[in-house]
């Protein structure tokens, strides 16, 4: 482990142990601490699946899917991930990092070494197996040490274990840790499985050793694959991967404003780049296609490669990046926010994998399908915020200084008002924490806009908590979004490893602020936006004669009275909304019905002029 990760790892001890320092207040990367629910991932039937179901031959996970195959493994501490590898053999793997399913260590001794997080296998039946095919069991996977993480220390080490007849797991081979290690490389190991693992209730699980009070050291794992008629030199697969996640369309964000689109990256050229991962021996010719599309509709939107070539042919084992054409300016967009798809595919000719060929017929494995991971689907909401994150956090970030402040920038093209802030809290403990919400249009000056707020309760890992600004904040050019803390502890909030805005972070424990310079990611807080106040603006006397009533509301009909051009309705997001809105003898009728009760924003343009009125439906 270097320098750095010595002193996080320290810090890490410090901070779960209790005794943690102002000394050593830092901005840090920490640990994911997930509701409990989230990280069940063994089925509650799993003890009575092991004692009736047996899986069979063939194994074969490349992690290409959303989340870990419940159907093929039982986990303790393992996570996810499409981006915390480096240069994977496909897109999407686990990690074992170190911590447990509540994001804790598994001690709170510092030099207590043991078993960590594990991730093994359900039963595979391997007693109906002929004797030649015996001989040709072989388990192969890829690893990698530390990747986007932190390189595992020299005392740590990776172990895979066999389950034999007596019920007894052994070791058959293992990696230790240290800065020897390549954390850009993924390594490919193929084992024979001996004579004495061949019954019916076989199982291998991967199990992380070493320190249990750190929880940074990471082990991760891709493209596991257990199959008969193998040997040593089984090495190669007919299968072309997608292995990177393209850049988002929106260049830097990963997510706008609808009302700015036509002002992002004026006169830029913007290409989308990916890559792909060659895992057989032979070339193969290949085209991509790059769709952007409405994820609401699947409508494309602009279609800005189709069947393109790959040139030159790629070569056998190769790995390479490619760029998409030029995008155009996006047109015909929907009027209201919506979820913009990128839709990224290659047309590689792979299939389910060969098993026999029995006379003019191809016998294929259906538990292996190549195909899975030649495909890549990412979201960019256009609606009313900015973010730099894609939404899903790796890790945690966060300072620990009472009265240390936490801002991450953002730009502007012009005036703006600011609706509200979401921040991806990653801590379910620190549910009820109070924090002061605050927003900078300097950080050489106070924060033009300070609130006490309480961390919410919320049910799944992700959620972003939404804090309304409830009085008018405008900003243009560069501003600040974050808060003050009241706690010496660290509040964790998410980090997305697959994107790196660490630039836009800003911290300040010692009275004076810091950029960020140490941890790499995209910190998950993120403002929303609406050109026009969010809260009513009183207007001249000679304005008046507009009215909504009744206000509050406690039916789904309100009336507007007074001369209005034009009528805008915004939910509590800033997002405008559709309402029908009919013409009658006492004023026009606003119907609200199927509407969430709450606060709404109603514009009317009336001489000119604009007039805010919020209404309230109870």
């Amino acid at each position: 482990m270097n320098a750095l990760g010595t002193i996080m790892s320290c810090m890490a001890f410090c901070l779960f142990a209790g005794f943690i320092t102002p000394a050593f207040s830092q901005f840090q990367q920490l640990p994911l601490v997930p509701s409990p629910h989230h990280y069940d991932k063994t089925p509650a039937d799993y003890n009575a699946r092991l004692a009736e179901e047996l899986l069979t031959l063939p194994f074969w996970d490349d992690f290409s899917t959303d989340s870990l195959n419940t159907s093929l493994w039982e986990a303790r501490g393992v996570s996810w991930s499409n981006s915390i590898g480096v240069d994977p053999p496909s897109l999407g793997m686990v990690y074992l990092d170190g911590v447990d399913d509540l994001g804790n260590p598994y001690s709170r001794e510092r030099l207590t070494n043991g078993e960590g997080d594990r991730l093994a296998s359900l039963a595979i039946d391997l007693a109906s197996l002929t004797p030649d095919e015996q001989q040709t069991v072989f388990l192969s996977f890829f690893w990698q040490a530390g990747g986007k993480g932190e390189v595992p220390d020299e005392t740590d080490q990776l172990e895979l274990h066999f389950l034999n007849e007596a019920g007894e797991w052994v070791v058959v081979w293992e990696q230790a840790g240290g800065d020897q290690l390549s954390r850009d490389t993924f390594e490919q190991v193929i084992l024979q499985v001996e004579p004495e693992f061949l019954h019916a209730g076989f199982r291998f699980r991967f199990q992380t050793i070493g320190r249990l009070s750190g929880p940074f050291d990471t082990w991760v794992l891709d493209y596991v694959y257990l199959h008969k008629n193998r040997n040593p030199s089984d090495i190669f697969y007919e299968d072309r991967a997608l292995t990177l996640l393209p850049n988002s369309p929106l260049g830097r964000y990963t997510a706008y404003p609808v009302f700015w689109l036509g002002q992002l990256g004026v006169g830029e050229e913007l290409r989308l780049e990916s890559q792909f991962n060659n895992l057989s021996n032979r070339f193969r010719a290949m085209e991509f296609t790059v769709d952007l599309r409405d994820a609401d509709t699947g409508a494309s939107i602009q279609l800005i490669n189709a069947n393109t070539p790959l040139i030159p042919v790629p070569l056998a084992r190769e790995r390479r990046n490619f760029f998409s054409s030029p995008m155009g300016e996006l047109s015909e967009l929907p009027n209201e926010g919506f979820d913009l798809e990128t839709l990224l595919y290659l047309s590689t000719g792979d299939q389910l994998k060969v098993s026999q060929l029995v006379g003019q017929d191809t016998l294929f494995e259906s538990a292996i399908d190549f195909r899975l991971n030649d495909t890549i689907r990412t979201i960019t909401p256009l609606r009313d915020f900015m973010a730099y994150d894609d939404g899903s956090a790796e890790y945690a970030a966060g300072i620990n200084q009472t009265s240390g402040m936490l801002a991450i920038r953002y730009e502007a093209p012009e005036q703006v008002y600011l609706t509200g802030v979401s921040i991806n809290f990653a801590n379910y403990l620190q549910r009820g924490n109070a924090l002061e919400l605050m927003v900078w249009d300097s950080l050489t000056r106070n924060g033009i806009y300070r609130k006490e707020v309480l961390i919410p309760d919320f049910d799944e890992f992700g959620d972003f908590a939404y804090f309304p600004i409830d009085t008018n904040i405008s900003v243009s050019g560069s501003f600040f979004v974050g808060f003050t803390q009241f706690t010496n502890d660290f509040i964790y909030v998410g980090l997305d490893k697959s994107t790196d805005s660490s630039e836009e972070v800003f911290f300040n424990v010692y009275g004076e602020w810091e950029q960020n310079e140490t941890v790499s990611g995209s910190l998950m807080i993120r403002p929303h936006l609406s050109l026009t106040p969010p809260m009513e603006v009183s207007l001249p006397e000679s304005d008046a004669g507009l009215s909504l009533y009744p206000n509050p509301a406690y039916s789904e009909n309100v009336v507007l009275t007074g001369p209005a051009d034009r009528i805008m309705v915004f939910d509590f997001q800033g997002k405008e909304i559709n309402v029908p809105i009919e013409s009658t003898e006492q004023g026009n009728l606003i119907n609200f019905t199927n509407r969430q009760k709450g606060l709404y924003l109603v514009r009317v343009l009336a001489g000119n002029k604009w007039k805010a009125i919020r209404l309230i439906i109870k």
